[in-house]
Parts: C-alpha cells; sequence; structure tokens
C-alpha cells in the first residue's frame, strides 16, 4: 500500500470537489443507509462515507477539504467501492489522485441481461452508451462497422473527435462532430452537471477550436433519431437511421441502433 501527498493545491481543490459531489449524488437507500425523517443533507454525510471509507470523520472531512495529507492507495479503493463508483468514476478519481486507475470488468455484468441478448440477436449494428457516452457494450456488426469499439474503454465522443478512422468513415465529419458535441453538451446541462462529461467536453474545446464556438452555439440539439452516412469495409457507404432507445428501468443508459431499412 502507498501513500502520497497531493503536493498541488489546484489538485487537492478538484479532487475535494469531485469527492464531495459523488458524496451529494450517492443515495442512502441504495446503500443500504437509512435516510430517516431529519435528513437534510443531499445524498450522504460525511460521517457516513468515512465509515464506508473505513476513516476517521475529522481525517475524511480534511480530505474532502483539500488539506494537503497523505492518500493512499487503499483508501482511495475504499472509497470507490463505498460510494459505488462507476468505471469512469474511478478513472477520474484515480487521475485526480495522480494514481493509475484500475479498472473494473463489472460493468458490462450489470447490464440487464435482456438488453445484451436483444442487440445480440441484431443483425443491424447497435450497442449501449451511458450518460457519459461510453460504449458498455455491443454487437457483432457494430463492431464490424466501427472497428475501434475494440480498443480499451470506448466513448463515442473520444471517437468521433479523437479517431482518424472515424474521421474517414463518416460522410460530412465536421456536421456530424458538430451536432455529437451539441448533443453531449445537452446532456452535461440537463444532466446534473457531470464533473467527468464536462471534463471531456473542455479536452475536445481544447484540441478544436471549432468546439469553442460550438458551446455557445444557441441551437438546442438534444440526443435522439438521426440519419448517417458510414463506410465499411465491408459493405462501402450505406446510409443509416439512428433509433435512440430508452431502457425504463434504467434511465441512465441508452440504446443506439444502426438501421439501413
Amino acid at each position: 500500500m502507498t501513500a502520497e501527498r497531493l503536493a498541488r493545491p489546484a489538485a487537492r481543490n478538484e479532487l475535494s470537489e469531485f469527492v464531495r459531489y459523488c458524496r451529494e449524488q450517492a443515495s442512502p437507500e441504495e446503500l443500504g443507509i437509512s435516510p430517516g425523517p431529519r435528513r437534510r443533507t443531499k445524498g450522504l454525510r460525511r460521517e457516513e462515507v468515512a465509515t464506508l471509507a473505513g476513516v476517521g470523520i475529522t481525517w475524511y472531512t480534511w480530505f474532502e477539504q483539500g488539506r494537503d495529507i497523505k492518500v493512499s492507495d487503499d483508501f482511495l479503493n475504499r472509497l470507490v467501492r463505498g460510494l459505488r463508483l462507476d468505471r469512469a468514476e474511478q478513472e477520474h478519481l484515480y487521475a485526480l489522485a495522480g494514481r493509475v486507475a484500475r479498472r473494473s470488468q463489472a460493468q458490462v455484468s450489470e447490464l440487464p441481461a435482456g438488453l445484451l441478448t436483444m442487440i445480440n440477436a441484431l443483425s443491424d449494428p447497435a450497442y449501449i452508451l451511458d450518460k457519459r457516452w461510453d460504449v458498455l457494450a455491443f454487437n457483432k456488426a457494430a463492431s464490424e462497422q466501427f472497428p475501434m469499439f475494440g480498443e480499451q474503454n470506448p466513448n463515442i465522443l473520444r471517437i468521433v473527435f479523437f479517431s482518424d478512422a472515424y474521421r474517414k468513415s463518416v460522410r460530412d465529419w465536421q456536421s456530424t462532430a458538430r451536432l455529437m458535441f451539441l448533443k453531449a453538451r445537452h446532456d452535461y446541462l440537463t444532466g446534473g452537471s457531470d464533473p467527468i462529461l464536462r471534463g471531456l467536453l473542455d479536452e475536445i474545446v481544447d484540441a478544436f477550436p471549432l468546439a469553442k464556438k460550438w458551446w455557445s452555439d444557441p441551437e438546442i440539439v438534444r440526443i435522439g433519431d438521426s440519419r448517417k452516412e458510414l463506410h465499411s469495409a465491408n459493405f462501402g457507404w450505406r446510409t443509416f437511421h439512428l433509433s435512440v432507445l430508452v431502457y425504463e428501468d434504467r434511465p441512465d443508459i441508452r440504446i443506439i441502433v444502426y438501421s439501413t431499412g
């Protein structure tokens, strides 16, 4: 077990703000904690997180305040488990703490089995996204249309903006990228201002000057059905109708189906 100080004040502040955000988003009921009739705190109390992480309330308070204290990998692991952080949140937590994230393979196994069966039965490309645009699962047809899905932890926004292979496979990349950015911006602004999604949008803005203009674009675009022309090695150019489906029991995920009919 290693323990390191978070030397830079900015890093400590970003980490404490992110952990506070995760604490406020956590559900006491899902973690087996009775909310009680007089709970006024949004999410979990500091002492509840300290208990889940196996540390004292004073130490945890210092940590969340961004004080210059040593943070061990063991503590970060307990924090991940205690707050039930998903893969993207784990990666963000470790990055802010200056560590290499320990990836979990549990994400796909947590998806409804019926959804996985459904997309795998389709002959058209289909995949499942979360609200951060991470690709959680995909079928064979999608892997053939999007070979970059085989890379570690694929994310649609990263693929659209940073994959040369994708840029060459889509007709009118700039128009496609703009609409994708506006949809992701809408998700961020209406979905609780998720700091991980904002970090990705900021990364895109830094890399693409046009995206800076898109951020202030008055047009409102939300994720929904659309049309797209894509090229693949097996079929050449094809026009797809994209259908976006929502699973009632899991509003945090979306199913995207590309049909040619």
